[in-house]
């Protein structure tokens, strides 16, 4: 991996792991799909116009099928979760929950593509999903809907599994950017109406505003296309190593900036859970 790859894992992760954080704060004034909403909406707004720079109108409509099933299924669905889930995790346990989407993905992987199941991922499984059990039980913040929510964010990594998969599958060929930009106009479409029966009736503050702007141009229409730039630059299993640190960036910012507590089971059970992950990416290697 070059050096220069570094400064951006690096902001990839600032740009992710801060995503937990904006949404936890931001989602209280909003409310989960005025939220989602707009974050796709500002995302379009910046993805499509690069989209059809790349001249990537011709693919859209080839595929709009496929784009419609990812819009709705793999990222509507799976964003809608995530800001009601908001309202009861805190910004870090919401990340580490997602570190589990690679998880979930071995399994898909295995089942549907036909991917060779090893030992050490059957381990990295087992370890991954143990981690989770530590991070809920007889943990206090569970209530209130909390366990809950970590079932539903559980199906967002199950669900983005699924995604990995299926584009990997179905859209290989297609440049990354035009599958983004389907990707946030199709939720954005499918959300908006709903967004605008559920509209606030007391206006967000400024800070919930810049808060959402963030989400939308620097998490949402950014991060993805640094994500894509550094699949295509340095692989997968590198670039996947933004899994780890988004947890980290997640804690921390969400104790400064929201004053979360990073409790002892929090910090042991995320530990787990990554290492778990990282079996299963390979990333440990067997010797």
């Amino acid at each position: 991996m070059s050096l220069r790859a570094i400064p951006e894992l690096l902001l990839l992760s600032i740009l992710w792991g801060s995503a937990y954080l904006f949404t936890r704060a931001a989602v209280p004034e909003f409310g989960p799909l005025p939220l989602v909403a707009l974050r796709f909406a500002i995302a379009s707004c910046l993805l499509v116009p690069v989209m059809l720079m790349r001249g990537g109108l011709p693919a859209l409509w080839q595929h709009k099928h496929r784009f419609a099933l990812l819009g709705l299924a793999f990222t509507a669905a799976p964003f809608l979760i995530i800001g009601y889930c908001a309202q009861y995790l805190g910004a870090g346990l919401l990340a580490i929950l997602n570190a589990t989407a690679p998880l979930f993905g071995a399994i898909v992987a295995t089942f549907w593509v036909g991917e060779r199941m090893s030992f050490l991922r059957g381990v990295g499984l087992a370890i991954g999903f143990a981690g989770v059990v530590v991070l809920v039980w007889g943990n206090a913040s569970m209530a209130d809907g909390g366990l809950i929510a970590v079932g539903l964010m559980l199906i967002v990594s199950l669900l983005w599994a699924f995604a990995a998969n299926y584009t990997r599958l179905r859209l290989r060929d297609v440049d990354p950017v035009v599958v983004t930009a389907a990707n946030t106009l199709v939720a954005m479409l499918a959300v908006l109406p709903l967004a605008l029966m559920q509209w606030p009736e007391t206006a967000p503050s400024t800070r919930a505003w810049t808060e959402l702007v963030f989400l939308g141009c620097a998490s949402s229409a950014g991060g993805m296309l640094l994500y894509f730039r550094l699949l295509r630059s340095i692989g997968t299993v590198p670039t996947m190593s933004v899994t780890f640190l988004s947890p980290v960036v997640a804690l921390v910012s969400g104790a400064f900036y929201l004053g979360e507590a990073i409790t002892l089971q929090i910090v042991i059970g995320g530990a787990i859970v990554l290492v778990g992950t990282a079996l299963v990416l390979g990333l440990i290697p067997r010797r």
